[in-house]
């Protein structure tokens, strides 16, 4: 199948304000006569238009766009709300570097070793101005044996744990959870402290290897860590991916990464072999040369190749997740079959053990002490069954 009919078939699925999205993102208009750019902004809901940058955290880039491409007969209104969400944005992305400077150098100096993974350092890594992209909290990844210490350092610094103190007492949660979220109440920031970069128990590098292959990010004065760049594109596409790419935001951080970074796609690839994560790959790169017409080399087209068939059958169930606007898809067993396809052969089998075990849902939902912890996993399917049972109940009403 060609690249122009894939283009076409991907597109067919999304609203025509969408396309306007990714058109606009391709820089496609710059080179349309007037009466073209007539033609493709005639019958623009301009609404829904913003509607869709903002879900998919776009105005920052968009308004930049459209401040620069004066000839596009934009509503002022769009305008207007697009500067002033770009404004906003600026500022929550200073607060979020002070907060990224403060924390990391707190964890410093109680000794934690601490790599930032997305947040300030990210958006200034991949487009030289924090203001290009938005985050809504910080994520910190630190040694696993570190995370209790993390905790105390955060209380220190007036954080509360968002999950309540016993989100750490279920003795699996170290390879059952990934991360733990924390809260500032008046600050209203969050953070999210990592042990592990994914939550599918699946294989990665480990927070040592990791650490040596880490970088100094050239945003901050004070010294912040980040992931190596070639680590970075896989953490960005498996977090992407188990998302369901509904937010464009994370496709063009790929493209972006692609487009202007001196990536080693030799050890992009091996490290997609060593953690069984090929067709994810194959899915990004169809989903980025498709939409945003990324120009990919013989290096990135080999991965695509990889798992072809699964990675593009993944690419177009993620274009539905995509066009519908929400932070969690409407059909949830669709959402969990997709998620259940992302997993290696391996990963499968862990997610059917990791249901045994108790979770912090269950410590949650019946509090016990502990030394009768050991009821949890008797108990679990009883647990998990009346979670199901309020859930549903909860969903009738809301139609009522």
């Amino acid at each position: 199948m060609s690249i122009t009919h894939e283009n076409e078939q991907y597109a067919a699925e999304l609203p025509k304000e969408l396309r306007l999205i990714l058109s606009m993102l391709r820089g496609d208009m710059t080179a349309l006569t007037s009466q073209e750019i007539e033609g493709q902004l005639h019958g623009v809901d301009w609404s829904l238009f913003l509607r869709l940058v903002y879900h998919h955290r776009l105005y920052s880039v968009m308004y930049l766009y459209l401040k620069k491409e004066t000839a596009l007969p934009v509503p002022q209104a769009v305008m207007e709300s697009l500067k002033q969400q770009y404004t906003m944005n600026t500022f929550r992305m200073l607060q979020l570097t002070a907060e990224m400077e403060q924390v990391c150098g707190a964890f410093r100096e109680h000794g934690i070793r601490n790599i930032t993974l997305k947040g300030p350092a990210l958006a200034h890594d991949l487009y030289g101005d924090v203001s290009m992209r938005t985050s809504k909290d910080l994520d910190i990844l630190i040694p696993v044996q570190d995370v209790e210490a993390a905790a105390r350092t955060l209380q220190g610094l007036g954080y509360q744990c968002k999950e309540g103190e016993r989100a750490l007492t279920v003795r699996s949660w170290k390879w059952r959870e990934h991360h733990i979220c924390y809260i500032h109440p008046l600050k209203r920031t969050q953070i999210e402290i990592h042990w592990r970069l994914n939550p599918d128990s699946g294989r990665e590098s480990d927070f040592e290897l990791l650490w040596q292959r880490s970088r100094f990010s050239t945003y901050t004065q004070t010294p912040v860590r980040m992931l190596e760049a070639e680590d970075l594109w896989v953490y960005l596409v498996t977090h992407g991916a188990r998302h369901g790419w509904f937010r464009l935001r994370w496709l063009l951080d790929i493209d972006q990464m692609i487009r202007t970074m001196p990536l080693d796609v030799n050890k992009i690839e091996r490290r997609l072999k060593e953690e069984a994560r090929l067709s994810i790959g194959s899915q990004t790169l169809h989903l980025v040369s498709n939409l945003l017409h990324t120009p990919l080399n013989e290096a990135y087209r080999s991965i695509m190749s990889m798992n072809v068939r699964a990675g593009k059958r993944l690419a177009k169930e993620s274009v539905l997740f995509m066009k519908d606007m929400l932070d969690s898809p409407a059909d949830l067993n669709q959402y969990n079959s997709y998620l259940f396809a992302l997993r290696s052969t391996r990963q499968k089998w862990f997610f059917f053990i990791e249901r045994l075990y108790p979770s912090t849902w269950d410590v949650h939902q019946l509090p016990l002490p502990r030394s009768l912890y050991f009821l949890y996993f008797p108990l679990r399917p009883f647990l998990w069954f009346w979670r199901r049972l309020k859930r549903s109940t909860v969903t009738e009403r809301s139609k009522v």
